[in-house]
């Protein structure tokens, strides 16, 4: 069995050595999930208006980007791994989507807008390396929207993290690949998320694990941080998990 050590790292190198190849394989297939993130936009009333334009921060390989995009919207979606952007490029031939490689820290040089409609989903934010990136991140993204545009976040509030063997979380499995993930508090701010992937490769197996540190962002906060800025709430819920919060 093969042994591919990693230490603590930034998200960046996390994905690069470990969840670039796998998550999509986790998400599963990606016509199901382009539709439930439609399915998800057309619910909370995202539609293009005068302005078509819209961000995608931290797009991965173009789930909510392909959803936007079917619902009308020309769509930048940004994100600093090549081999996610490049599984976005070829879901994304035929629609308006343009694919930037880049930290979502960088916004203002990478994508300067403006933007009538900008989306966050999954844990992207919780992959900022602290609540001040968040904040900087939060007013950057406000500086650069058109009158009356609409945000979107989604993400796994973890400020209640789960005790004891709750920390193990089967992630899936199937005949060629297993992984799991091991979470532990790390502070009051963050915490750590242990990734485990075994693949198989013919008769034998290939073991990959990595650990990354994810902050822990309470929905209040966030709501608070997005009122700062000057965006009122609109929408809040949570399904399976996830956080959302719409505001404009």
């Amino acid at each position: 069995m093969m042994d591919e050590r990693m230490g603590v790292g930034s998200a960046q190198e996390h994905y690069e050595a470990i969840l670039d190849d796998v998550y999509p394989w986790m998400m599963g297939p990606f016509d199901v999930k382009a539709e439930e993130q439609q399915a998800l936009f057309s619910r909370l009333g995202i539609a293009p208006g005068g302005c078509a334009r819209a961000l995608d921060l931290g797009c991965g390989p173009g789930y909510q980007a392909v959803a936007l995009a079917r619902l009308g919207f020309h769509v930048t979606g940004l994100d600093t791994s090549r081999k996610l952007l490049d599984v976005m490029a070829r879901q994304t031939m035929d629609l308006h989507v343009r694919g930037v490689v880049g930290d979502i820290a960088h916004l203002r040089d990478l994508a300067p807008g403006p933007w009538c409609l900008a989306v966050c989903m999954g844990d992207t934010l919780t992959h900022l390396p602290s609540k001040d990136a968040v904040r900087q991140l939060l007013r950057d993204v406000k500086s650069m929207l058109e009158p009356g545009a609409t945000v979107v976040i989604g993400w796994r509030d973890m400020s209640a993290l789960p005790q004891g063997l709750d920390r193990f979380i089967p992630v899936k499995a199937d005949l060629e690949r297993v992984a799991h993930c091991f979470i532990e508090q790390e502070s009051e701010d963050a915490y750590l998320a242990h990734d485990i992937v075994y693949t198989r490769e013919g008769e034998a197996w290939r073991f990959a694990k990595g650990c990354y540190r994810k902050l822990r962002i309470g929905s209040d906060w966030l709501a608070a941080e997005l009122e700062d800025c000057g965006l009122n709430i609109r929408h809040r819920e949570v399904e399976r998990g996830m956080t959302r919060l719409v505001a404009g």
